[in-house]
C-alpha cells in the first residue's frame, strides 16, 4: 500500500475508527513517514480548535420564560363535562412555559445532532475521548505484539531509546524496590497525538504510562470500562497511567513514580 493510500487511514486513525490490526499498521507507517506524521498532527490540531469551548452555543437559561411571557393569553379549552356539569378550564401559564421549554429542548436536540454530524471531529479533543483512547491504547498493547518497541528492565537502556524520537524524553525511574518492574517502552498515538509509553509490571499486571508535552487538566483518578487511570502533570509533561490493578495500587505507583522522577 502506497503512502497516498495510507492518507485515508491517517484520518481514520485520528477518529478512532480502525481495528487493532490496521491501527498498528498505520502507526508503524506514521513512525517512519514524516509526511503522514505531519498530516496526523494537522488533523489533531484542527480537532482541538474545533473542540474549543467558545464554539459551543448555549441558549440563555431565561429564554423559555421570556418567550412564554411574549405569547398571547392562551385560549380557553372546550368545556368538559364532569361531576359539576362541566367547567371551563384554562391552560395555566406554567403549562405554556413547559411547552416552550419542551419545544426548545427539541430544537436544541436537533441543533446538537446537526452540530455533531457537521463537527463530529470536536469530540476527539475532549477529555472523555482522550480517556477512552488511553484505554484503547492499553488494550491494543495487550492484544497485539506492540507492548514494546524496546524491551528492557534497565532504565539506562529504555530512557535513551526515546531520545530524538519525540518532542519529549520521559523520565524512566527504576521502581523495582517499590514493587513495580520496568519492562520496556514504546511509541503510541492517543487521539492522534504522539506519546511516549513507559511500561511497568505489577505481578502479572501491565501498567502503561503515557507521556506527552502539556499540562491539560483532568480528573486525577477515574475508571473507564473497568480499567483504572491516574493523571498528573509535572515539569511541563502530562502523565496518564492505565492498568487493571486496584486503584490503591495505581495510586501507589503514581506516588512512587513522582517521588523518583
Amino acid at each position: 500500500m502506497s503512502c497516498d493510500d495510507k492518507k485515508t487511514l491517517v484520518h481514520a486513525l485520528a477518529d478512532g475508527e480502525l481495528d487493532v490490526v490496521h491501527a498498528n499498521e498505520i502507526e508503524a507507517h506514521i513512525a517512519r513517514c514524516p509526511d503522514c506524521a505531519a498530516k496526523l498532527a494537522e488533523i489533531t490540531a484542527l480537532k482541538l480548535r474545533l473542540g474549543a469551548p467558545g464554539l459551543r452555543m448555549q441558549a440563555p437559561a431565561a429564554l423559555a420564560q421570556r418567550i412564554a411571557e411574549a405569547l398571547p393569553a392562551p385560549a380557553k379549552e372546550p368545556m368538559r363535562l364532569g361531576p359539576g356539569n362541566g367547567a371551563i378550564s384554562v391552560l395555566p401559564k406554567r403549562a405554556w412555559i413547559l411547552r416552550v421549554q419542551g419545544a426548545l429542548a427539541g430544537a436544541g436536540g436537533a441543533f446538537a445532532l446537526a452540530a455533531c454530524l457537521a463537527l463530529f471531529v470536536m469530540r476527539a479533543g475532549s477529555s472523555d475521548e482522550v480517556e477512552r483512547s488511553l484505554v484503547d491504547g492499553h488494550l491494543r498493547s495487550l492484544a497485539g505484539a506492540h507492548l514494546f518497541d524496546v524491551q528492557s528492565t534497565d532504565q539506562h537502556t529504555v530512557k535513551p531509546w526515546f531520545a530524538g524520537k519525540l518532542d519529549v524524553t520521559p523520565p524512566v525511574p527504576d521502581l523495582a524496590l517499590k514493587g513495580f518492574t520496568l519492562i520496556g517502552g514504546r511509541l503510541d498515538y492517543i487521539g492522534g497525538r504522539a506519546a511516549a509509553v513507559v511500561v511497568y509490571s505489577r505481578r502479572k499486571h501491565v501498567i502503561n504510562l503515557f507521556v506527552w508535552p502539556g499540562t491539560e487538566p483532568a480528573p486525577p483518578a477515574i475508571e473507564v470500562s473497568g480499567y483504572g487511570l491516574r493523571h498528573w502533570t509535572k515539569d511541563g509533561l502530562t502523565f496518564w497511567a492505565v492498568s487493571d490493578i486496584a486503584e490503591p495500587e495505581l495510586a501507589e505507583f503514581e506516588a512512587a513514580f513522582q517521588a523518583a522522577s
